[in-house]
C-alpha cells in the first residue's frame, strides 16, 4: 500500500503549485570557506593539547596496571611459598605415618641392669685413667722443659 493512503484505495491528489513553492523556498547551502592559517594552526594547538592529555592518560594507567601486575606478582610470590610449605608438610606428615611404631626396650632383668651399670663404670674408669696419664706425661715434659706453666700458657697464647 502507498504511504499517503490511509485504509483506502483512493490515491490523494498532490498540489503541484504547493510543490514548486516549497522548492523555491529552499536555497543552495553556501560552502564553508576554508579556514584561515590561525583558525587551523588553533585547530592544531587543540588536537595536539587533546593528544597530549589522552597520552598522559594512558601512561598513567599504563603505570596503574604496572603496580597492579607487582603485587599480583608478590602475591604469587607468598601463594608460591605457602604451597612449598604445604608440600613439605604433607611429605613430612607422609614420612611420620609410614615410619615404623616404636617398641619400648625390653626391660632387663635386675643382674642385666646390674651387668651393664657396671660395664659403664668400667668404661669411665678407663678414660679417667687415660686421661690422668697423658696429664702425667705432660706434667713429666714441662719438668723436663724447665718452664713454669704460664710461660708455657703464654708461649701456646702467642702462636
Amino acid at each position: 500500500m502507498p504511504r499517503d493512503v490511509n485504509g483506502s484505495e483512493e490515491m490523494t491528489v498532490v498540489d503541484h503549485a504547493a510543490v514548486e513553492a516549497s522548492a523555491v523556498s529552499v536555497e543552495k547551502k553556501a560552502r564553508k570557506p576554508y579556514p584561515t592559517y590561525e583558525e587551523r594552526l588553533a585547530a592544531a594547538d587543540k588536537k595536539i593539547e587533546q593528544l597530549t592529555r589522552l597520552n598522559a592518560s594512558r601512561v598513567e594507567r599504563i603505570a596503574q596496571m604496572e603496580a597492579k601486575a607487582a603485587q599480583i606478582r608478590a602475591a604469587i610470590e607468598k601463594s608460591e611459598a605457602a604451597l612449598e610449605q604445604a608440600k613439605a608438610k604433607k611429605e613430612r606428615l607422609l614420612a611420620m605415618r609410614d615410619r615404623p611404631a616404636r617398641t619400648r626396650a625390653p626391660k632387663l632383668s635386675p643382674e642385666e641392669r646390674s651387668a651393664q651399670r657396671q660395664e659403664a663404670l668400667a668404661k669411665a674408669r678407663a678414660a679417667r685413667k687415660a686421661k690422668r696419664a697423658q696429664l702425667e706425661l705432660l706434667q713429666a715434659a714441662l719438668d723436663e722443659s724447665g718452664k713454669t706453666m704460664e710461660e708455657l700458657l703464654a708461649a701456646l697464647k702467642n702462636d
